[in-house]
């Protein structure tokens, strides 16, 4: 039932959800590059407010507030930039553009339901998740870490496929290179996981919104709960080359029955009916 749906908006959302302005001197609009959809999963909250759909746990509710300033300057001036008038824009109204994005944060968290779990029980799932974050250091250390991990990973899957006399070398080739680029692709997501392992602050967002939803198991099983997230190492499937790699979201999704994506895919999935918006 839609009424039961829950999201845990990750910060990074929050956050893109806040940042755009419409710089008039060179008549272009600015924005975080997750903001459209990011605004769009908002207008859900808003327009089914009753519901209390989305919800705001203890860490991205610290954390948004602290890393909003910086998420500005990189969205004006990101290190690869060089509009030298965009740069001095930032540069001369740096507070007004920070205090505008503040503004905007303040009146978005008020349409999300801000929950405190149990310190004990954020505990007791935060050994959960790094049991699951040690089992996904030890997956890739295995079977994705480095070229020869790889070839033999995917010699490993195909030896499963490729029995008998009949199959000729071309024909064997061609199973082991299809594996060799189904793993590589599924390596995409685990080797940006890694690149920030141990991620402290994914995993307590993690355990806090087990033990909300814990709590909310307790009074009806029918819950279903999403963490929406533009962190495409740890919270929302990676794409590359048009497929998706998603070892780490699908991970969660199997031991937690948490379905972790981007902001416009958890829109579709609470309210797939389409929001006029500006």
């Amino acid at each position: 039932m839609a009424e039961n749906q829950k999201v845990i908006i990750d910060t990074n959302v929050l956050v893109a959800a806040c940042i755009i302005e419409n710089i008039k001197e060179l008549g272009i609009v600015v924005n975080h590059r997750l903001y459209s959809q990011s605004r769009h999963l908002f207008s859900v909250f808003i327009k089914r407010q009753q519901e209390k759909i989305g919800i705001l746990t203890p860490t991205v509710h610290s954390e948004a507030f602290l890393v909003l300033s910086k998420a500005v300057k990189d969205v004006f001036i990101p290190s690869d930039f060089q509009d030298i008038k965009i740069k001095q824009i930032f540069y001369d109204n740096a507070v007004a553009l920070v205090n505008s994005s503040e503004h905007r944060m303040r009146y978005l968290v008020g349409f999300l339901l801000k929950k405190y779990p149990n310190y004990n029980d954020v505990r007791k799932f935060h050994g959960l998740v790094k049991d699951m974050s040690m089992y996904l250091k030890d997956r890739w250390n295995v079977k994705y870490r480095g070229r020869i991990s790889r070839i033999i990973e995917s010699e490993r899957r195909s030896e499963n496929i490729i029995t008998g006399t009949k199959w000729k070398d071309d024909q064997k080739d061609e199973v082991f290179y299809t594996h060799e680029g189904q793993v590589h692709i599924e390596a995409r997501q685990l080797e940006k996981f890694m690149r920030n392992w141990p991620n402290r602050n994914d995993e307590m967002i993690l355990a806090e919104t087990l033990a909300i939803k814990n709590d909310y198991k307790k009074i009806s099983e029918e819950y279903q709960f999403h963490i929406a997230s533009g962190d495409t190492g740890f919270f929302s499937p990676l794409i590359y080359k048009n497929t998706l790699s998603n070892i780490v979201t699908r991970e969660i999704k199997e031991r937690f029955e948490i379905v972790c994506d981007l902001p416009n895919v958890i829109q579709w999935i609470v309210d797939p009916v389409p929001i006029n918006e500006e």
